[in-house]
């Protein structure tokens, strides 16, 4: 893997992953806290998840949900393209990395959406605004 990015145009790094999501230009990210975190450093990204099948199908039996990446999920609209199981695929997934390392509108576009649901988040005292805002849903 590592002759195939020194080949091409881009490096692989493995390691500290908020300091490579702060130097990075694009990333792959699996699905999960780090994809907030690369919202957070406003890293431009593809989010890919593959599970066993057997897992997958069991939690698309229980599972409805429209988006998996919390990005997306925040946004409630497709902000990071998501590649997963089948779709996982890697062509694709080079075709969209691709697309945000060459397109500069999409990069801006995806960090302007990454700045609004950051913003959304607000600076901490997230435990309080939690607990305010299940009191008020309560009565």
């Amino acid at each position: 893997m590592r002759a195939i990015g020194e080949k091409d145009r881009f490096e692989i790094k493995v390691g500290d992953a908020a300091a490579i999501m702060q130097r990075a230009g694009a990333g792959i990210v699996a699905s999960g806290s780090a994809t907030l975190e690369a919202a957070y450093f406003r890293l431009p990204f593809v989010l890919i998840y593959k599970v066993a099948w057997p897992t997958y199908l069991a939690a698309r039996l229980v599972v409805s949900i429209n988006y998996l990446g919390m990005p997306n999920v925040l946004a409630d609209k497709k902000v990071v393209p998501e590649f997963i199981q089948h779709r996982a695929r890697p062509g694709v997934i080079a075709q969209a990395v691709s697309r945000l390392m060459d397109d500069h509108a999409a990069r801006e576009e995806m960090i302007s959406e990454f700045d609004t649901i950051i913003a959304q988040l607000g600076e901490g005292g997230a435990s309080d605004r939690a607990a305010r805002a299940i009191v008020n849903e309560l009565g």
